[in-house]
C-alpha cells in the first residue's frame, strides 16, 4: 500500500546551498568575533595583503561554523590629501554556499579567512599601512598615522527558519 501526497523535498547538508538555518539546528551562531590573527602583511614583491580572520560563537559561547552572509568593512578616522576617508566594504561572502564556506574556513585556526590583496584595497590604505609599519619602532605614534585608527568590522547576517534575521558585528583595531 502506498501513500501519495505533496511534501516538500527534504534538504541535505550536501545540496551545496542553504537559504536558511534548519529549524532543529541548536548551534546557530549568535556572535561573530574578529580573531587577533587578523594582520596586514607584505608580499615578497612589497605589496600589502590584508588577512582577516573571524569566527562564530553559539549561545553557549562555543566556537561553531555558520551559515549566512558576511561582509568585511574597513573604517579609518582622518583625512587623505584633505578629504575624509570613506568606509570600504568588500564583496559579501555567502557562507550558505557550502563550497564557499569550506573555501574560507581554516581548519588549523578554526577561523574563517578573507584575504584582501593590495589591488582590492582603496588607494589610501597601503600608505596608511606603511605608516603603521614604521610606527612599530615607536609605540607612541601607533595610532597617529595620517589615516588615524584603522578599524576592521565583520558583519554577519543569517535568516532563521521562521524568517527571523540575525545580525551581529564585531570591530577590530588594526595596530602594528
Amino acid at each position: 500500500m502506498g501513500l501519495a501526497g505533496c511534501a516538500e523535498k527534504q534538504r541535505s547538508w550536501t545540496d551545496g546551498l542553504w537559504i536558511e538555518t534548519p529549524p532543529d539546528y541548536p548551534f546557530v551562531p549568535n556572535r561573530v568575533l574578529v580573531h587577533p590573527l587578523t594582520r596586514a602583511t607584505t608580499t615578497r614583491e612589497g605589496d600589502w595583503k590584508l588577512r582577516v580572520h573571524f569566527f562564530f560563537l553559539d549561545a553557549w559561547d562555543d566556537q561553531v561554523k555558520g551559515l549566512g552572509r558576511v561582509q568585511v568593512q574597513l573604517f579609518a578616522a582622518g583625512e587623505v590629501d584633505g578629504d575624509g576617508i570613506e568606509p570600504v566594504a568588500w564583496q559579501e561572502i555567502n557562507l550558505n554556499d557550502l563550497a564557499t564556506n569550506r573555501g574560507h574556513y581554516d581548519h588549523v585556526t578554526r577561523t574563517y579567512v578573507l584575504e584582501v590583496p593590495q589591488g582590492a584595497m582603496p588607494d589610501w590604505l597601503p600608505r596608511a599601512l606603511d605608516e603603521l609599519e614604521a610606527a612599530k619602532a615607536d609605540g607612541n605614534v601607533a595610532y597617529n598615522s595620517f589615516a588615524g585608527r584603522l578599524t576592521i568590522r565583520v558583519v554577519y547576517q543569517a535568516t532563521m527558519a521562521g524568517g527571523e534575521e540575525v545580525v551581529a558585528s564585531n570591530d577590530f583595531v588594526l595596530a602594528p
